[in-house]
């Protein structure tokens, strides 16, 4: 019997080290695995992970896009989107633009703060079918566009830094798109403190009046310019205004995403970019990517 007293808790010893050596000789294999990688096996692998959650990876930029095939586009638009996005860790400023052109209601909604791990904008174009009253916008589901009503889309992400450095930027796109998204990886910031240079080109006049006169309504202290067809504005911090319980459920939400920041950043230690911080822990902890990217099993 003392025997068996003494056996258990070294039985537990044992299995504690070779768990420990089984996960340090993974860590091995997972940083010398990354960094004989080339970049086009990089891009491959990134792309792979990311591409069934709608995203590409953009290496020139260390950076994560939106795809025009993203699965996202099923879904549309609902404004119980925002309104429940604080309780997934999503913690965002976000304007809408309602306006009737061509026999329909369009939606353009901007979107600048915090997801999860990643800093980040959106910038999304949706329509109906018909033209809808104003008091149906909040509990109607929009459709993205297709494919010949995209806009062209410019989006520079910009963070405020310091008196010594104005503002750093975090990333930069421009497409055709119906949802056009810029994510940084393992950077942490509030929404205040980023503000992204936006340029939208319309189909004809007529559609871009509609959209300023809209946008004049909405976003009164914002100025903008106009070349031919083409608007452009910067989006800073919105003025909507938030219930005391749901401002604390952003904090809360803020504070959990800073959190879940440091583990990454210090997890991933071992990188700098976020690409093969990415690679690094499908490597070395492959389920964390599962949670991450919200994806099954994947054989690369």
């Amino acid at each position: 019997m003392n025997d068996l007293y003494f056996l258990i808790p070294a039985a537990i010893v044992l299995s504690v080290i070779i768990f420990l050596l089984i996960l340090h000789l993974r860590k091995k294999y997972a940083i010398q695995n990354v960094r004989s990688m080339n970049d086009t096996d990089k891009q491959s692998t990134l792309d792979h992970l990311a591409g069934p959650v709608g995203y590409r990876y953009d290496a020139a930029q260390d950076i994560f896009v939106s795809r025009l095939d993203a699965p996202q586009k099923v879904f549309g638009y609902t404004s119980f989107y925002d309104f429940s996005a604080a309780y997934f860790n999503m913690v965002f400023d976000y304007e809408t633009i309602y306006f009737d052109y061509g026999g329909r209601t369009w939606l353009i909604e901007m979107w600048k703060g915090q997801y999860g791990i990643n800093a980040g904008c959106e910038l999304g174009v949706y329509y109906t079918d018909e033209i809808i009253p104003p008091e149906q916008y909040g509990s109607t589901l929009f459709k993205a566009v297709d494919a010949k009503n995209m806009l062209d889309i410019s989006m520079k992400l910009n963070r405020r830094c310091s008196k010594r450095c104005p503002y750093s930027r975090l990333g930069h796109m421009r497409s055709n798109h119906w949802w056009l998204t810029i994510f940084n990886m393992g950077t942490f910031t509030r929404p205040e403190e980023l503000f992204v240079n936006t340029s939208i080109r319309f189909k004809d006049y007529p559609m871009m009046r509609s959209f300023l006169e809209s946008f004049v309504k909405t976003l009164p202290h914002t100025t903008y310019k106009v070349n031919g067809l083409t608007v452009y504005f910067t989006f800073y911090q919105s003025d909507r205004k938030y219930s005391f319980f749901k401002r604390f459920v952003r904090r809360t939400a803020l504070a959990s995403c800073r959190l879940y920041t440091k583990w990454f950043n210090h997890l991933t230690r071992p990188f700098r970019g976020s690409g093969d911080k990415l690679l690094y822990l499908y490597y070395y902890l492959p389920f964390t990517v599962r949670l991450l990217l919200g994806t099954k099993k994947t054989n690369a």
